[in-house]
């Protein structure tokens, strides 16, 4: 009895450095910590620190390389966003520049919101534009890390997405709101829909992509895919969302900004299109962030 009395007094100490950290991240700013060193697998495929945990994995689909990124965190605050400038203006920058900015372990590119000005935006809670557009689906990510796309029918006019983002805010508070689009799946369906009456996103064409998703409480999954800018075919918005859909445990699913814009860097380093150094400034980011202070990193053995 008494060596089980001592063991698990001893887990319990092991425990006490995660324990300390699991605190909520402060909204404003960049993510206090940095990533755990000690944290990265050898190959630099994956992390987990014991508050997150990244896996990414490749494939090959009509002779595209594809990668999947699964995430998954303890606290609503570690899903955050960042921008290349101060709010309101038109900055842009490297992406690798702001996920280290940023503290940030996973870092992806947001959906270029400045590059035009309409759509709801919100970013960490804070409203940044909010000019309705039937023509953008949103996206909205609430304080506990949940996803919900709004989309309305065409011809309806701004109102119709007033409305559905004032019924939202009555139950919900909204940390990331973001206006790309498509909306692709939600409650695990495949949304139907004639892309002509979206906002261009090349939806029939073969390119480089990038979308999110969630598939289950605190966890996300990204598929992202090389292009022609990588010498390869590249997939369709339709074949993506086919992907997904085989899965079978896609809850909802968004497009992102694709094309030179996609990025997946994890712990500093570009995971996605080594080979091919062109990189695109980017307005915004979309990042996780560990929960460990960094000096009770430091002081791992």
């Amino acid at each position: 009895m008494g060596k089980r009395i001592l063991g698990a007094l001893m887990a319990l100490m092991l425990m006490i450095p995660c324990l300390a950290a699991a605190e909520s991240l402060p909204l404003e700013g960049a993510a206090p910590y940095a990533p755990v060193e000690s944290a990265l697998s050898e190959d630099g495929m994956s992390y987990d620190d014991g508050t997150m945990s990244v896996k990414i994995t490749t494939d090959t689909v009509q002779d595209t390389k594809i990668y999947w990124v699964e995430v998954k965190i303890t606290d609503p605050t570690q899903l955050r966003t960042a921008l290349a400038g101060a709010k309101g203006t038109q900055g842009a920058a490297q992406p690798l520049t702001m996920a280290k900015r940023n503290n940030a372990v996973l870092a992806i590119n947001g959906d270029f919101f400045s590059g035009h000005n309409s759509g709801v935006v919100y970013r960490m809670g804070e409203l940044l534009r909010n000019v309705p557009a039937y023509t953008r689906d949103e996206l909205m990510i609430d304080a506990n890390g949940d996803l919900t796309i709004l989309a309305v029918a065409p011809g309806t006019g701004a109102r119709k997405i007033t409305e559905g983002i004032d019924a939202y805010l009555a139950e919900h508070e909204i940390r990331q709101a973001f206006c790309f689009g498509p909306g692709l799946i939600a409650n695990g369906e495949k949304l139907e829909f004639n892309y002509r009456e979206k906002v261009s996103c090349g939806y029939p064409t073969r390119a480089q992509r990038m979308i999110i998703a969630q598939t289950g409480e605190l966890q996300y999954l990204f598929l992202a895919t090389e292009g022609p800018e990588q010498d390869q075919p590249g997939l369709t918005v339709p074949e993506c969302v086919d992907l997904l859909m085989a899965r079978g445990d896609v809850i909802t699913a968004y497009n992102l900004d694709g094309g030179n814009s996609t990025h997946i860097i994890l712990c500093g380093e570009k995971m996605n299109a080594k080979e091919f150094p062109k990189s695109r400034d980017i307005a915004d980011i979309i990042y996780f962030a560990t929960l460990v202070p960094s000096d009770a990193a430091a002081e791992e053995p």
